[in-house]
């Protein structure tokens, strides 16, 4: 009777606990940061918080609008600037439907305005807009199913994902990675509850994995989920169905194979290059200027090693949403190409950690993703540096992986010694 009680007792401590969580989590992101971005924008629509919203005034819907024109011809790798044409040929297949819905002049080149026009035609920005509203209604449901918390907390924590300053920036770039996203966020979901030994679900979780991988090609890094789960089969077949994904297109392209993969591959190494003007990583501009001119090509070692360690980690931590953002963290800070809007590869980590037991201590985390997801447009000054919003969340985001792969290392230490004290009382 008393242990039941006492049962009851922990439950309901756990219950309030991680309910005042959530709470504190919803003060912090709309009084603090939301309700007080609002009131500047509201106070100063010129000024810099509009910064969230639009990048530039005549280049709204940016990425959207010039994936569609690299599709144009079915020759994405034949003009334009290298480094933007870093996507596999499946991505311009996707799109390439949607190039029909306006009179491009192929003849201009990128360097004609005319591609710029489409943006103010009602047709193709229909036609963008619902494919986008599809892809935030397919990444709502998946986080949706991912949540074990009740109906209503998962609503509210939805709203705050989806109220943040990352889904405002995609919503304005149109970027795929809102597809990508719900999509990876799709194989997770299958893998994580072992629903793959079914054939029709394995190969659906599998592609949901082979996509996002074609499309962006880092998320491939989730593959270690499989092995993880000692899905070695699984793994092999994703491996092929992302290999296949990324070179069956080509034969879509009109263009030779043997021309257009190496330009491809060139487009992804230029695109690359971006690291030294990216927003988010260890080698930034900011980051090499707050560390008092270390050079480049340390930062991008020391990134190396956490890329390494963040992937070895995930083995020595039993919480999943660290095991996940273990794995997210990697995409955004040592791609090189980590737009605002890759910051949503952190959207599951966060749903999932509600669906855990807290203490006090977490409340460093609420903290963390409340910078992370919050809109407001802020400058802070760190010895004499001027250091942006996105500088605020780049380091934030640097010390949440430092974090992660200390207590995996601190886990793995732990579980090492009591291996040997076992071994020793065994003997």
């Amino acid at each position: 009777m008393q242990a039941g009680k006492n049962m009851k007792k922990r439950l309901f401590i756990k219950e309030k606990r991680n309910t005042d969580i959530l709470f504190l989590f919803f003060i912090l992101f709309f009084c603090f940061f939301f309700f007080f971005w609002l009131f500047l924008l509201l106070r100063d629509p010129t000024g810099s918080q509009r910064g969230i919203l639009f990048i530039d005034d005549k280049d709204f819907f940016m990425d959207w609008f010039n994936t569609v024109y690299y599709a144009l011809g079915r020759t994405p790798y034949t003009w334009g600037v290298a480094e933007d044409r870093n996507y596999a040929p499946i991505v311009y297949m996707l799109l390439y439907p949607f190039t029909r819905l306006y009179p491009y002049d192929i003849s201009e080149g990128m360097t004609g305005e005319g591609r710029y026009l489409a943006r103010y035609a009602q047709l193709p920005v229909v036609a963008a807009v619902f494919f986008l509203i599809g892809s935030f209604l397919m990444l709502f449901y998946v986080l949706y199913r991912s949540s074990r918390q009740r109906e209503s907390r998962r609503l509210i924590l939805l709203l705050i994902l989806f109220m943040s300053g990352i889904s405002m920036n995609s919503i304005e770039r149109m970027n795929i990675q809102v597809l990508t996203s719900a999509l990876l966020f799709a194989y997770v979901y299958i893998c994580d509850r072992d629903l793959l030994p079914g054939k029709l679900l394995t190969f659906t979780g599998l592609m949901c994995l082979a996509l996002p991988a074609a499309f962006k090609l880092f998320p491939a890094i989730f593959g270690i989920l499989l092995l993880y789960r000692k899905h070695f089969k699984e793994a092999a077949a994703a491996f092929i169905l992302g290999v296949l994904t990324v070179l069956v297109p080509f034969l879509w392209v009109d263009q030779p194979f043997i021309e257009a993969f190496p330009a491809y591959i060139s487009g992804v190494f230029r695109h690359s290059s971006y690291m030294t003007i990216a927003d988010f990583g260890f080698s930034t501009p900011m980051m090499l200027e707050l560390l008092g001119g270390t050079s480049r090509d340390v930062m991008q070692g020391f990134a190396l090693i956490m890329l390494v360690l963040s992937i070895a980690g995930i083995y020595f931590l039993d919480s999943r949403w660290k095991r996940l953002a273990l794995l997210s963290l990697p995409l955004i800070l040592t791609s090189g190409q980590s737009g605002y809007y890759c910051l949503m590869f952190l959207f599951l980590p966060i749903v999932l950690f509600f669906d855990e037991e807290h203490s006090l201590a977490d409340i460093i985390y609420i903290i963390m993703f409340v910078l992370i997801l919050s809109p407001l447009q802020r400058t802070a000054y760190i010895n004499g540096t001027a250091v942006s919003a996105k500088g605020v969340i780049n380091i934030v985001l640097i010390l949440l992986n430092i974090i992660l792969v200390a207590q995996a290392a601190v886990s793995f230490i732990h579980n090492k010694r009591s291996s040997g004290q076992n071994s020793i009382h065994t003997k």
